[in-house]
């Protein structure tokens, strides 16, 4: 039962992918300026791209246990090494979907209430699922993701009247800029998170359509942050937009029904927490697929593991401007552990799964 088809994966990459760029756009807004969107649309097809790339590499090696690629594409040692780097950058992750649900909870609609205490509501309900198995996993994924998407229609259409589209001119009014450069590398190193969901690719039953999955998770992911970046822009303006911690949430007090329905606010809690809490479950899920072997308390595991997430967490996510200046540097870290990091050793087995398939028809 810990089995998965490849349209239940289109759910698992659209649940880690998107949800970081749809909390804290103005991180990205404040250095792309109007043209982030256009950064994010560059981003978004470098992205589609690259999942491209990598699942090819293993369709065509027939290699879908992401502990083999690591470790056959360098000496052992190595392999553990940058093996466990990668394990590092899931972990990074998971507190950053903690601590960011913490904080956006205790900014906005319960200020008097400490980080501390909105995480314990956040982490004890994935002790119980971290327990469970995967199948458990994905009816949770596919019913919460499925209510976060029509939350996202939902929304989009309630603020769509409060939008001036003037806010985007003029395009590329400064050409390609450094800064324009370094959104798009930003933007494409926080989408990249797909690669969360890699250790999830063994448990896929049926992988001839994997590939065509994929591709229609990475274009349904780059829609969403395109027009959620374009959403930002147009409703506050490039510099109101840069300047506001969660923009969403604002957006939200704006919605109002009939002269008297005001709930707008409730778009933001409802993605902010499932949004995160989807992304928390799938990072420390997939840690746990990589290190399998190696975890034989796994009740131990889960407690010692939340523990550290919710000591750092609460640390962090204290201060506003400390979470913020950590998420700039994040992204980078984003850059190189789940773009960088994969794109070379992904290539490096496609090398020499290749290299032997040659040796084995010249010996025939």
């Amino acid at each position: 039962m810990n089995k998965l088809s490849a349209k239940h994966f289109i759910f698992f990459i659209i649940g880690v992918a998107f949800i970081s760029l749809k909390t804290y756009p103005s991180i990205f807004i404040n250095l792309g300026g109007r043209d982030t969107w256009i950064c994010a649309l560059v981003a978004s097809l470098i992205f589609i791209l690259y999942v491209y790339y990598i699942i090819n590499i293993c369709t065509v090696t027939n290699t879908y246990n992401i502990n083999h690629i690591f470790k056959s594409s360098l000496p052992k040692l190595l392999g553990n090494v940058f093996l466990f780097v990668f394990a590092l950058g899931l972990f990074l992750a998971a507190l950053e979907a903690a601590t960011v649900e913490a904080n956006a909870i205790h900014s906005t609609f319960f200020i008097e209430t400490p980080v501390w205490y909105v995480l314990i509501f956040f982490l004890l309900p994935s002790v119980f699922l971290l327990l469970k198995n995967i199948r458990t996993l994905l009816i949770f994924i596919l019913i919460s993701l499925s209510s976060l998407l029509c939350n996202e229609i939902l929304f989009f259409v309630l603020t769509q009247k409060y939008k001036n589209i003037d806010y985007m001119l003029p395009v590329l009014s400064s050409g390609i800029t450094k800064d324009f450069i370094i959104t798009t590398l930003l933007i494409l190193g926080s989408m990249c998170s797909f690669v969360i969901v890699l250790p999830f690719l063994k448990n896929v039953k049926e992988t001839k359509s994997i590939k065509k999955h994929s591709i229609t998770a990475a274009i349904i992911v780059s829609i969403i942050v395109v027009i959620s970046i374009l959403e930002v822009i147009t409703f506050f303006g490039p510099l109101r937009g840069s300047n506001i911690f969660y923009p969403e949430f604002i957006m939200g007090q704006r919605i109002e029904l009939a002269g008297f329905l005001e709930f707008g606010e409730l778009f933001f809690l409802y993605q902010t927490v499932v949004g995160s809490f989807i992304k928390y479950i799938l990072c420390s899920y997939g840690i746990m697929l990589i290190y399998e072997k190696y975890i034989s308390y796994k009740k131990v595991f889960i407690l010692l593991y939340t523990s550290i997430i919710f000591a750092l967490g609460t640390i962090i996510g204290r201060s506003n401007l400390l979470l913020y200046d950590l998420l700039k540097y994040y992204q980078i870290i984003n850059l190189l552990l789940f773009l960088v990091l994969p794109l070379i050793i992904f290539t490096l087995h496609y090398l020499k799964t290749n290299n032997k398939k040659s040796k084995r028809a010249k010996r025939k």
